[in-house]
């Protein structure tokens, strides 16, 4: 397994059974306030883009790219999709063409059959539970919790 950055949080996950690319974030967002880091423009994005997978994490600007999406990313790509409750991230997919998809289980190993090999996969999906605390919500992440010492 070759695991390649290819800025920000995004990876180039190349393995015996198939490449997967995560997260794969070019152009700046947020009015250009938000930019990758280090600078990803001279990557071969047309390369980057041939995999045999995609995972996107959120639709969040910085993770989910739909110019570099719609111009530079395998659309037969299988798409891992997170386990969220809604589906938003499937539906902005769609839309940019993607027509494959795979829905996983939050903390549960999957085994995925392609034309390179099989290949087990976990994802792990981030979630927040919103609280009501005297009329006002508030946002929970159980897994964020930490304790201080003083």
């Amino acid at each position: 397994m070759q695991v390649t950055s290819v800025g920000h949080a995004g990876f180039l996950i190349q393995t015996h059974a198939g490449s997967i690319l995560c997260d794969p974030w070019l152009n700046p967002a947020y009015f250009t306030s938000w930019f990758p880091f280090p600078d990803n423009s001279a990557l071969d994005w047309g390369a980057v883009g041939d995999c045999d997978y995609l995972y996107v994490s959120h639709l969040h600007k910085d993770h989910f790219d739909a110019e570099n999406l719609r111009a530079n990313v395998n659309k037969d790509a299988v798409v891992l999709l997170p386990d969220f409750p809604v589906p938003d991230l499937r539906n902005e997919l769609e839309k940019l063409g993607f027509h494959r998809f795979f829905d996983t289980t939050d903390s549960v190993k999957h085994r995925l059959s392609g034309p390179k090999g099989e290949l087990d996969i976990m994802i792990i999906a981030l979630r927040a539970r919103p609280t009501v605390r005297s009329g006002t919500r508030h946002w929970w992440f159980p897994m964020a919790r930490r304790r201080h010492s003083t």
